[in-house]
């Protein structure tokens, strides 16, 4: 454990008193973050262990693998220079800045458990907290100045709270399958392996994981043989399989009450066009560190940072509703980025988790939305007007 200066309480002689309710990534970020500002923190987690029950895919860029440090290179299992993007005929390989990583999900939440433990950090296994607006936790009644909820998307308390959470909600499945391959990870967007949003193709060297997603639980696992196929690997022994809900935004539009922060998936604070949260809230732990460490008052620095951070995930939210809902335009972009050569001249721009960045890299790239519009217009009109229309409104902040 690092000696470090210890963040006061106004008022008081002691440190800021924190407590972060689930000890998913979020959590665990968020965390970390704060005593590393010298926060005292306190974490209570319902289960007897962390990063189960295992849901997520994994993937970050490198620059998300960054924010994260020391517990990502621990957890890291392939790296990948390219993704390719399909819709139905047409694909598109890109490659984004700084490479895609893939990351062992569980020991990525078990090394990270272990900083924050090293930092001074204190973690209650298999407790199941209550808290209210006041900053008071249940078992004990201890009272903190801030309480951070990352309680997950199955959790009940911050709606008791009264925030109003309107997300969509994809239900999805990863199957780990005993099949050697190697080469980018592809994203197809089709309308037949999934249901309203994309399957994706991840080789890992001797094994493969292949996943998809729909609104539908029922029908997630008829999508999943579809995507097999589709991929060349169905008949391959499974390895594993898991998965859970994958959340699509857009966020809560306020994140905050009395004290208490709300954050992860609780919050719907994940990517519009995949669902991972691992980068916005990795972004919004490190952007609150920065505010706490420049003087803002702690609560207002975590309540700024997650209304930032969600602004700029719904300015990417009518974008990728549009994606997941039109496999044709998917089919007429990929088409038309590998001809005008735009693949190639946002190679190097793009950061895979920053969405919100890709209008703005286009421009710089000479091949503005509105161009991308023109070219779909006599294939796809509709398709043309929602795209334009998306862009706009992504643009403004819509």
């Amino acid at each position: 454990m690092k000696a470090r200066r210890p963040f006061l309480a106004m008022g008081s002689s002691g440190p800021v008193r924190v407590a972060v309710v689930g000890a998913g990534f979020s959590g665990l970020m968020f965390a970390l973050s704060l005593l590393k500002e010298g926060l005292s923190v306190d974490v209570y987690e319902e289960h007897g262990r962390v990063g189960f029950p295992e849901h997520c895919t994994g993937l970050v860029s490198g620059y998300t693998a960054g924010l994260i440090g020391r517990p990502a290179e621990r957890a890291r299992l392939a790296e990948f220079d390219a993704v390719v993007i399909s819709g139905p005929a047409h694909s598109v390989e890109v490659r984004p800045r700084g490479g895609v990583v893939k990351l062992d999900r569980v020991r990525l939440e078990e090394a990270m458990l272990d900083e924050v433990e090293r930092e001074g950090g204190r973690v209650r296994l298999g407790v199941r907290a209550k808290v209210n607006s006041e900053g008071v936790v249940l078992p004990g009644g201890a009272r903190y100045d801030i309480v951070v909820l990352a309680e997950g998307h199955f959790g009940s308390l911050a709606g008791r709270l009264g925030l109003r959470r309107r997300g969509r909600v994809f239900w999805g499945v990863n199957e780990e399958l005993d099949y050697k391959a190697s080469g980018p990870f592809v994203a197809r967007f089709d309308g037949v392996t999934s249901g309203g949003f994309f399957s994706w193709f991840v080789p890992l060297g001797d094994r493969v994981l292949v996943g998809t997603a729909s609104r539908d639980p029922r029908a997630v696992a008829s999508y999943l043989g579809e995507a097999r196929r589709a991929f060349g690997v169905d008949g391959s022994p499974r390895v594993k399989v898991y998965g859970g809900p994958v959340l699509a935004g857009p966020p809560v539009d306020s994140p905050r009450v009395g004290r208490v922060v709300v954050v992860g998936d609780a919050a719907f604070l994940n990517k519009p066009l995949t669902g991972g949260g691992l980068y916005p809230n990795a972004e919004a732990a490190t952007r609150a560190a920065a505010l706490i460490r420049a003087g803002e008052d702690p609560l207002r620095a975590l309540e700024r940072s997650v209304r930032e951070v969600g602004r700029s995930l719904s300015r990417a939210y009518h974008l990728a509703r549009l994606v997941h809902g039109r496999p044709r335009l998917v089919d007429a972009l990929a088409q038309a980025a590998s001809a005008s050569g735009l693949a190639a001249r946002l190679s190097g721009l793009v950061d895979y988790d920053r969405h919100e960045r890709l209008l703005g890299a286009a421009a710089r790239a000479g091949l503005p939305a509105l161009g991308a519009a023109a070219r779909l217009l006599s294939r796809d009109p509709l398709g043309a007007a929602l795209l334009l229309a998306a862009s706009l409104r992504g643009a403004v902040g819509l």
